[in-house]
């Protein structure tokens, strides 16, 4: 773990590049990761469940996710409570980096990266997942309105009308559902709330800043 960043590649596969990056600076990342601005790809995220796949670098908008099969790409979200869902397929080379809040992991963000990706040609039973540092089961509190859509195994009632919800879990479990081996998918145990290094929405409000997640092939990159 650097100062500044974490490298979660081997969270996912050695053939790949995934990054979690406390400071949002670009030039900073740029500069200590060695990226190329001219490799980089971001969606213009609003809590949607809009996944694209993408065949070269620039602003996407209205989408929460990307796709890519191109190795001079580099996928790049902004995150700060909510879940950075790295996906990545070897047989097809196929890339994904996807924004997963409440909103969008109950309205099918997750299944719609899935599919996508299938579509293009990835095997169901080969895609491993990495699901990154969130706001934690016991730090994400919601009015019972939002935790009624969500599943018994990651929701916990705590006081009248409040509840403790756990995106990890409730992605984890879609994932299960969507037919994704439980072997192939991994969790971060970092909170985004309780960690001093993270930005939190939840926790600082709107002052509150962003961390990047990034990610590649490492084949064609490193």
């Amino acid at each position: 773990m650097h100062s500044s960043f974490i490298d979660f590649s081997d969270q996912i596969s050695k053939e790949t590049l995934a990054f979690f990056v406390f400071n949002q600076n670009k030039n900073f990342i740029l500069k200590n990761i060695g990226f190329s601005s001219d490799d980089i790809a971001v969606p213009d995220q609003t809590h949607s469940i809009n996944v694209k796949y993408i065949d070269k670098p620039g602003k996407y908008n209205d989408t929460d996710g990307l796709i890519t099969d191109n190795p001079e790409i580099i996928l790049i979200l902004k995150v700060a409570d909510c879940v950075p869902i790295y996906l990545y397929e070897s047989r097809s080379q196929i890339i994904g980096l996807i924004h997963s809040g409440w909103r969008g992991t109950l309205h099918g963000i997750v299944p719609n990266t899935i599919h996508k990706m299938i579509e293009l040609g990835a095997h169901l039973n080969n895609i491993n997942i990495f699901l990154g540092p969130s706001i934690c089961f016991n730090c994400y509190e919601v009015d019972e309105e939002v935790a009624n859509n969500f599943q018994k195994i990651s929701k916990r009632k705590i006081k009248n009308k409040k509840w403790k919800i756990s995106l990890h879990q409730q992605i984890r479990t879609i994932l299960i559902d969507e037919g994704v081996e439980e072997s192939k998918i991994r969790v971060s145990t970092i909170c985004t709330y309780e960690s001093s290094t993270c930005h939190s929405y939840r926790r600082d409000g709107v002052k509150s800043g962003r961390m990047l997640a990034l990610m590649g092939l490492k084949n064609e990159l490193s």
